[in-house]
């Protein structure tokens, strides 16, 4: 009997006691927001969490896998706290397998995948090496598989073996995303005899009609609308600044396809500049339109506007601003106005008027599309 009731009195233990499941804890903190919204709840389900072993670690990390900074940040530190005091034990039985599925995981979220890698150097430090550059179709890690690549072509160079360089270089080149890189293996590729189209590579849009300065006082040029923007008629004269303007037809030569309309228009100021383009595309595509330019931009795509920012003085980077566009099959047309602002109160500073466009996927990868102006 003594026996019978010790089993029921363990068997009660065990039920008070049953293994800890995270899921009602990840939940709470899941419906965390901005404000502070939630965090009461939160914390106390990070603290419970963060009690528990490295066996809570593949549920929370793929939890971590979300658009919510704020649950994010929570499911973080309940992370590394578990980590830190486990690396600090003896004998702890990771789920190494789990990380390394999870880090080659390129759907998930990068700020993750990248904790769990960092982790995998002290659990099995020759893994980043061998994993690295296998990474080149990986949006997170892209950028350092291609600098292995890159890095690998210089040893081949360095070593003259010239087939296993080219063949680097061309692995970075068609992988890349990065202006810099690209321009760095399509370099090192022609340097080798071999073909490497920037241009064509980042999508970008290199032939247009120019015309202009119109005249636009002060900042007045983002909001005054000129004629090109009701319609675009490329045998048409207009009023300019300084007497009558018309089209003029330009072809960029600039690797990274960056206008310098100082150039082609005239050196001025208080102004605004329009470019206009039409290509041709195989099918109809989601894109992204991403340009950048010196003072601002705005931009029609087949006569709707789709992009726009009143934004001055932020220069000409590359991939200034991103926009997703709709591509129908066929001919497509693109006009981009480009105003040019006051001369800088330090007349040290360099009045630039410039325009940089390209066309591409959402990882940054040119569209197929071929030059159709008349």
């Amino acid at each position: 009997m003594k026996w019978i009731a010790g089993c029921l009195m363990l068997l009660g233990l065990a039920a008070l006691d049953p293994v800890y499941d995270p899921a009602r804890d990840l939940a709470a903190i899941a419906k965390t927001g901005p404000q502070g919204e939630g965090s009461a709840a939160a914390r106390v389900a990070r603290d419970e969490m963060a009690k528990h072993g490295v066996e809570v670690l593949p549920q929370l990390l793929v939890a971590m896998d979300t658009s919510n900074a704020v649950a994010a940040n929570w499911y973080r530190t309940a992370y590394e706290e578990i980590v830190a005091r486990e690396l600090a034990r003896d004998g702890t039985k990771w789920p190494v397998e789990f990380f390394k599925e999870f880090v080659s995981d390129a759907k998930r979220v990068g700020k993750p995948r990248r904790l769990v890698l960092s982790l995998l150097d002290k659990l099995e430090p020759a893994f980043r090496e061998r994993w690295t550059p296998t990474r080149l179709d990986d949006a997170e890690f892209r950028y350092e598989a291609i600098g292995l690549a890159l890095a690998a072509g210089d040893r081949a160079l360095k070593n003259k073996d010239e087939a296993v360089a080219k063949a680097e270089f061309r692995r970075a080149f068609d992988a890349a995303r990065d202006s810099t890189q690209v321009t760095q293996a399509g370099a090192k590729l022609k340097s080798l005899g071999e073909s490497a189209d920037t241009i064509t590579h980042l999508g970008l849009v290199v032939d247009w009609w120019l015309v202009g300065p119109f005249d636009a006082p002060q900042k007045t040029g983002f909001a005054k609308v000129f004629e090109p923007e009701t319609k675009v008629d490329l045998q048409a004269k207009y009023r300019g600044q300084a007497g009558e303007i018309d089209w003029k037809r330009y072809h960029e030569a600039d690797t990274l396809g960056q206008l310098d309309l100082n150039k082609q228009l005239g050196t001025t100021r208080e102004a605004v500049g329009y470019a206009y383009s039409e290509i041709d595309v195989p099918r109809e595509q989601a894109a992204q339109v991403r340009c950048g330019a010196d003072d601002n931009c705005s931009v029609w795509l087949n006569s709707e506007k789709v992009f726009g920012r009143d934004q001055w003085l932020n220069g000409t980077r590359f991939d200034r601003f991103i926009t997703p566009i709709q591509l129908k099959a066929g001919r497509n047309t693109l006009l981009v106005k480009v105003c040019q602002g006051p001369q800088h109160k330090d007349p040290e500073v360099p009045n630039n008027w410039s325009l940089q466009l390209r066309l591409c996927d959402e990882q940054g990868r040119g569209i197929e599309f071929k030059p159709a102006l008349p």
